[in-house]
């Protein structure tokens, strides 16, 4: 019984220890595209003052096949690729990128998606760090992903569709840069 007690006593300090050392400060403000943003449930007040001075050091990106306007850092590369056939584009993929950090973000115009698809994408993700998200308007989840592709993933339904975000690798340094990203997120 003590033997039992102490493996169980281990496995809850390890899932402890995993969702503060991958889950990062989930209850915070992020200054994105010179505002505050709320992002969870931060118990201090909305900053008067320190957002919006980063904003000379970020550039803009419009991503029509998305209808999708956001910034990003200078100092990251953005790349965009397309995915298509005589059908027209079956997937729009792009990358924020610098040493050490990649965001990529996943479009599938063609596919249809619903609330139980979005359900089916919390079956990959660590059930401690699954929280809801709306990006400009839209609703989705996050979470981390472990495994062979550990990753930080943001998903929202977008006309119907499912659209994907995400970080690698899933450091609390990353994360908090794509919050400041998809604060930015646009969507036309």
């Amino acid at each position: 019984m003590k033997k039992f007690i102490l493996i169980l006593l281990l496995i809850l300090l390890a899932i402890f220890v995993a969702r503060f050392l991958f889950g990062g400060n989930e209850d915070t403000w992020i200054c994105g595209n010179g505002q505050w943003v709320k992002h969870g449930n931060p118990s201090a007040p909305m900053p008067e003052t320190g957002c919006g001075e980063v904003e000379n050091d970020w550039q803009s990106q419009t991503i029509e096949e998305i209808g999708l306007s956001f910034k990003y850092p200078k100092g990251t590369t953005f790349r965009k690729e397309i995915a298509d056939d005589s059908a027209g584009i079956r997937a729009v993929g792009f990358y924020v990128e610098k040493e050490g950090y990649t965001l990529y973000g996943l479009y599938q115009p063609k596919s249809e998606a619903t609330e139980e698809d979005l359900e089916k994408t919390k079956t990959e993700m660590d059930t401690a760090t699954i929280k809801e998200v709306t990006i400009d308007g839209h609703k989705g989840i996050e979470g981390l992903i472990l495994g062979p592709k550990t990753r930080h993933l943001t998903t929202i339904v977008k006309d119907g569709k499912l659209f994907s975000v995400s970080t690698m690798p899933p450091t609390e340094e990353n994360k908090n840069l794509t919050d400041e990203i998809l604060a930015t997120f646009d969507f036309e």
